[in-house]
């Protein structure tokens, strides 16, 4: 897409694949207005979003009649919003394909079998697997005791913060490692979209030490299986750094510049 069209699709308020490097936690964003999949969502939701049990559904009805109606809702949204933008959808388009290379077409034809043996085989999927593990399980019991404790909206937040973040840390972990094998494997000399996934996981690593270590003090009676998951979070955190090296320095679009 030429940088004049790019132009004119921030121009009116979007930055095009902001929400491919963010956490996924829109209340908390302060660039949701900037965001196309904040407002679509927004706008599908203003209209009674997608409901399958309305009259008018059989009970036989393919997932496909459904799929089917899902993208000509989206289709008829996305041109709504482009018509009050004063864009064409085109543009809208052009602008929001920047993963095409990865996620698209040219896929096709590439070893994909092979990429997802080495993802199963990660020690880095296996450790976002024991950690998301052991803090659903850490977290279960926290919920259960902070009912009957005074209420402390120190630790309430930083209950809502770790419970945020074990399974986007292992999202985008698995996005990063795909990434990474297939332009490994295609000897790609491009700017590789992964270290931006790999990037926010370590932001989502980073923030859950510093609530975990919050959290320890004001549950005393957890302090040692606090003490592991930090142990298995700062392992994480070094062999991501170690795994991706330039991930930190990655400029996410909207939130970096």
């Amino acid at each position: 897409m030429s940088k004049k069209k790019i132009k004119k699709v921030v121009d009116v308020g979007f930055i095009p694949g902001i929400y491919n490097y963010c956490d996924r936690w829109c209340e908390k964003c302060e660039q949701q207005l900037r965001c196309m999949s904040f407002v679509m969502g927004k706008k599908i939701k203003e209209k009674g979003g997608f409901n399958f049990e309305r009259e008018g559904h059989r009970e036989d009805e393919s997932i496909w009649a459904r799929l089917k109606e899902v993208f000509e809702s989206t289709y008829e949204v996305l041109h709504e919003l482009a018509e009050e933008r004063g864009l064409d959808v085109e543009d809208i388009y052009a602008s929001e394909n920047i993963d095409r290379e990865f996620w698209g077409e040219d896929y096709e034809g590439t070893p994909r079998e092979q990429v997802y043996q080495k993802l199963e085989s990660s020690d880095l999927l296996r450790i976002c697997s024991i950690y998301e593990y052991w803090a659903d399980k850490c977290l279960e019991q926290l919920y259960e005791i902070i009912n009957d404790k005074e209420k402390n909206e120190l630790l309430e937040e930083a209950l809502e913060v770790v419970g945020w973040y074990p399974d986007l840390i292992q999202a985008k972990i698995r996005r990063a490692l795909y990434g990474y094998h297939y332009h490994t494997a295609n000897k790609s000399k491009t700017t590789e979209d992964y270290n931006g996934s790999a990037k926010v996981a370590l932001i989502g690593v980073e923030r859950s030490i510093e609530n975990w270590k919050i959290i320890q003090p004001l549950c005393p009676a957890y302090q040692k299986e606090i003490s592991h998951l930090l142990v298995v979070l700062e392992q994480l955190r070094s062999d991501a750094d170690e795994y991706f090296p330039k991930a930190r320095t990655f400029v996410r679009p909207g939130f970096d510049n």
